[in-house]
């Protein structure tokens, strides 16, 4: 383990102001979610299922628009994918505070589709930016920033519903996150490698566009990402309906600040690391440590029971994102990534109502226990497909940089 990875990668100024842009393009992102189920909940006076469904509804326009979008990014460029999106949150989030919750639901599934793939983006340009063998640094790094961005989006999100509403906030949101749009359009980071064709050229070249990056070892990959979206969704839904249980919404700091430090400290040791641990793994642990957390009765208990499901929140998702990187061609890199996208978003629309449900029919603890067990369950189905001779990665897909356990 050496940490060493991460000063080279901070002296690169272009490194380095890619990760500033994504840590501040991440905060309304990361508070949205809680601010829609305050929302939701509290103004509209809906239930935590209703909640789910709109979350649902936004997390199948992202299952649809993200490939779309990681497309348009691997042949037309970064800034032509974004610019839509853009235009697209400064009229959808002040819309959504000035309609009932029928009309929430479309214009939840036009936020997803329509969302500014930040995570896409980054991760792309570092792997034209980076070395190979500095990939699982790179992307621990992102993965520290974004739960960095987790820590405070939450905070912020949860201050302003409560001191001003949640219209000031979704209108908020919507235009901080326009401004990162315009940020990322400004800085244009790199997607593509010089030595690769140029986005407009690809267009062209119809055998470039088809190339097959699709295999068994991806699609375990992709199931992997849906199950860590179940786990996030069942601890993030869970904490809120735990602390309003508590009468204690005004503490979501502590907990969700426990969470993303915990995770954030997860991601930097495994950053460090020499070798890559299977995402398989990593989300099994995930699983069975999200369950119990619902034993949690109070703020203090709360907090102190997301720590280890926190703990392998950014490793989990940083080995996916490695792996994916590794087993897919530079040229379809941002489609895979998208299709990642659509991964954890379809495990999110899938387990957002049962969670919603459980929540509903026993309490808070449901949904921790209903997250984890999908996890759990995902984990050990991939395991074991894992396991099929045929379906085995490769002898030169097995490992990252020579090694993995």
């Amino acid at each position: 383990m050496a940490f060493s990875g991460y000063a080279r990668l901070w002296a690169d100024r272009s490194v380095r102001t890619l990760f500033v842009a994504a840590f501040f393009a991440r905060i309304p992102a990361m508070a949205s979610p809680l601010v829609f189920t305050l929302y939701v909940v509290d103004e509209l006076d809906r239930t935590y299922a209703q909640a789910g469904i709109l979350a649902a509804a936004s997390t199948i326009g992202i299952a649809i628009g993200a490939p779309w979008r990681g497309r348009l990014i691997d042949r037309l460029g970064m800034r032509r994918a974004v610019l839509p999106s853009i235009v697209a949150v400064l009229v959808l989030y002040p819309a959504a505070t000035a309609v009932t919750y029928v009309w929430l639901i479309p214009i939840a599934f036009l936020m997803g589709v329509f969302l500014i793939p930040i995570f896409s983006i980054v991760r792309l340009s570092l792997t034209v930016m980076v070395d190979e063998d500095q990939r699982r640094t790179a992307f621990a790094a992102d993965g520290v920033l974004a739960e960095a961005s987790f820590i405070i989006g939450p905070a912020v999100g949860a201050l302003i519903v409560t001191t001003a509403g949640g219209g000031p906030a979704l209108i908020a949101i919507g235009v901080c996150e326009a401004i990162a749009g315009f940020i990322f359009l400004w800085l244009d980071p790199p997607t593509r490698s010089a030595t690769q064709a140029e986005p407009d050229a690809a267009v062209e070249d119809d055998d470039e566009v088809r190339t097959p990056w699709m295999s068994v070892p991806l699609a375990f990959l992709f199931l992997i990402s849906a199950g860590t979206m179940a786990t996030l969704i069942g601890t993030d839904l869970g904490i809120v309906a735990e602390l309003r249980e508590l009468d204690a919404v005004g503490s979501v700091w502590i907990t969700y600040g426990l969470w993303g430090l915990s995770s954030l400290v997860g991601g930097l040791l495994y950053g460090a690391l020499d070798r890559s641990i299977r995402p398989t793994y990593l989300l099994l642990a995930l699983g069975l440590t999200t369950i119990p957390v619902g034993l949690g009765s109070e703020v203090w208990s709360l907090s102190l029971w997301v720590i280890p499901t926190g703990f392998l929140c950014a490793p989990a998702m940083t080995a996916a994102g490695e792996w994916i990187a590794k087993l897919v061609p530079e040229e379809r890199r941002g489609e895979a990534m998208g299709w990642q996208g659509t991964a954890f978003t379809l495990g999110g629309a899938a387990s957002s109502p049962l969670i919603g449900a459980a929540i509903d029919g026993v309490g808070a603890w449901g949904g921790f226990v209903v997250g984890g067990s999908i996890a759990t369950v995902i984990a050990l189905t991939a395991w074991g497909g894992q396991l099929i001779p045929r379906w085995r990665p490769t002898p030169e897909q097995a490992s990252i940089e020579g090694a993995s356990r």
